[in-house]
């Protein structure tokens, strides 16, 4: 299979779990409580080797997440019928703790986004218009800018909410004709982490997410997406 092949089964796979992830975070929060308990009772005389959930200054994080969306919001961007999908790897580093939150500073590498778009044809005036059928535009990227507030530090629940700023280049103009390859790319978001164990956690989230070009090109609609994502991170602090 080719390499386009593989990540269009690899994608689908991850929608799919989406929704059975959104399930376990139910049975994980039913185990919290009992969790919580253990760790409080324990956190005194005997502390783990890498604390990762007590969200110390200085602790550090490397993880991955996957997403999908299957439609398009019109916040601020303006075309629709564009579902869109990322890869996304994850660093981050607490730069703020206190008693019952942390800040972190996080980047992220983008080695896969996906744009499904109608393909372009064109009107009188020289004006693009999206055609009955579609093509999948592959692209990739970086988020260098972003933070993140967590909450119920040291809990085996963390709700969390999150902000990053990147790039996103396209091999093909996004999300219409005679606008760019390269766009500029915003999140803003909330999930929940949950520390299966004290140094490893399972992400749960959702992002509003908008690329555009800035207006760096002759066209600029834009286009928004609903961000379901699933993840996993390794903490360790130095």
């Amino acid at each position: 299979m080719t390499l386009k092949t593989n990540i269009k089964i690899l994608i689908l796979f991850v929608a799919r779990k989406l929704l059975l992830a959104f399930f376990c975070i139910l049975i994980f929060a039913q185990m919290a409580t009992a969790q919580d308990s253990i760790y409080i009772n324990t956190q005194k005389t005997d502390v783990p080797t890498n604390p990762g959930r007590s969200l110390d200054l200085g602790t550090s994080q490397l993880g991955f997440w996957a997403g999908y969306s299957s439609g398009n919001p019109t916040l601020v961007g303006r075309k629709t019928n564009r579902p869109f999908s990322e890869l996304n790897f994850q660093y981050a580093r607490v730069l703020k703790a206190e008693d019952t939150w942390a800040l972190k500073y996080t980047a992220e590498i983008v080695p896969v986004a996906i744009i499904r778009q109608p393909r372009q044809g064109y009107i009188s005036g020289g004006h693009p218009v999206d055609l009955p059928s579609s093509q999948n535009i592959y692209g990739a990227g970086v988020s260098p800018v972003g933070l993140q507030i967590s909450f119920r530090r040291g809990c085996v629940l963390q709700p969390y909410v999150n902000g990053s700023a990147g790039i996103l280049y396209f091999e093909d103009q996004v999300p219409v004709a005679e606008s760019s390859n390269f766009n500029f790319s915003l999140g803003l978001g909330a999930g929940v982490e949950i520390w299966n164990q004290d140094n490893q956690s399972i992400l749960l989230g959702y992002k509003y997410h908008h690329i555009s070009n800035g207006y760096t090109h002759r066209l600029n609609p834009g286009v928004d997406s609903n961000l379901l994502y699933i993840g996993y991170a390794w903490s360790w602090r130095q």
